[in-house]
């Protein structure tokens, strides 16, 4: 689980822009669908039967970060739960109003749209598979746009449908991660990490190597975590042990057995030599990504895959500080 850059005040406008006035229509129902109360439409659009409904509630729903956003949604479903049994609304009522399966995920224009403005090259949750945004000649139709990130409902959609198409509950994702593995476990912003909330020092998880007891001995890899910690509970929710596991003996024993081969130091006195030789053309992070693939600035992990795991290798064997 790694940090996601936060979408700038641009970003979130156009967002708004592309997707309330759906959102609107659907809550007056305009379009097709289960029809809400008329006390219910009120709570979310309040003056809903007028020309200028009061937006800011849904502008809010659409583009609040994750901490507002979950208050926000505790309040609104706790108003609608509080409405008598024929007005309140069912949790399939709602998901049917904040429309994420025809908004998005069928619609390639809007789906390659967000994954060009929030989209990064590789999965936030485990950092191994490239999620590039694919389109030929400017993907200006559906035959132009060709592959694109998953987007993962970090709150369940199913459980929380008030936030289906809320921006910062949208996490692009492979599809491994997003269908196989995640799917809908809850979450929660108490008990794990969010990509978008940027705690300092978080995600404090490291990755280490070892040699198996196996004859003949094998390299293994680990997520280290503090116990009971919300790195922990994402971590094994996510299953990343289990799935780097597989890494051990790939791109670790490659790495490993680099190191043995050569004396010590001697990936550090390269990384330095080729630097120098290159009379200021470079810099560390180019030398770096041309020798082992990965970035070496953590605001750059997502961009290659399994930067995050190399970074603390090598700085485990002294190559990098």
């Amino acid at each position: 689980m790694l940090k996601l850059e936060i979408p700038s005040d641009e970003v979130k406008k156009q967002y708004q822009k592309r997707f309330l006035p759906l959102i609107v229509k659907r809550i007056r129902g305009e379009l097709k669908g289960r029809k809400l109360s008329d006390t219910a439409r009120e709570i979310l659009l309040p003056g809903w039967k007028t020309a200028t409904p009061d937006t800011r509630k849904l502008e809010a729903l659409l583009t609040s970060e994750p901490v507002a956003l979950k208050k926000l949604n505790d309040d609104l479903w706790k108003q609608l739960q509080s409405l008598c049994f024929w007005n309140r609304p069912s949790k399939k009522a709602i998901q049917d109003v904040f429309d994420y399966e025809h908004l998005i995920d069928k619609s390639k224009s809007n789906s390659y749209w967000l994954a060009r403005q929030v989209g990064r090259n590789t999965c936030t949750y485990c950092n191994r598979t490239y999620t590039l945004t694919v389109v030929k000649d400017g993907g200006k139709n559906d035959k132009e746009r060709i592959v694109r990130p998953t987007f993962d409902h970090w709150y369940s959609q199913s459980e929380f449908p008030l936030m289906s198409m809320s921006l910062f509950n949208l996490i692009p994702s492979c599809s491994i991660c997003n269908s196989s593995v995640k799917t809908d476990t809850p979450f929660d912003i108490t008990t794990h990490i969010h990509p978008y909330i940027h705690e300092a020092g978080h995600p404090n998880m490291t990755f280490e190597a070892s040699l198996t007891t196996d004859v003949p001995a094998k390299w293994k890899v680990e997520i280290k975590t503090v116990p009971k910690s919300k790195e922990a509970k994402t971590v094994e929710d996510l299953r990343l042990n289990e799935i780097y596991a597989y890494h051990g003996e790939l791109e670790v024993k490659d790495l490993m057995e680099f190191k043995d081969k050569y004396p010590d130091g001697y990936l550090k006195d390269l990384v330095e030599k080729v630097l120098l030789k290159s009379g200021g053309k470079l810099d560390l992070s180019d030398v770096y990504r041309m020798l082992f693939g990965t970035e070496i600035n953590e605001e750059k992990f997502l961009d290659r895959p399994l930067s995050k795991m190399k970074y603390d290798l090598l700085k485990k064997m002294g190559v990098i500080k």
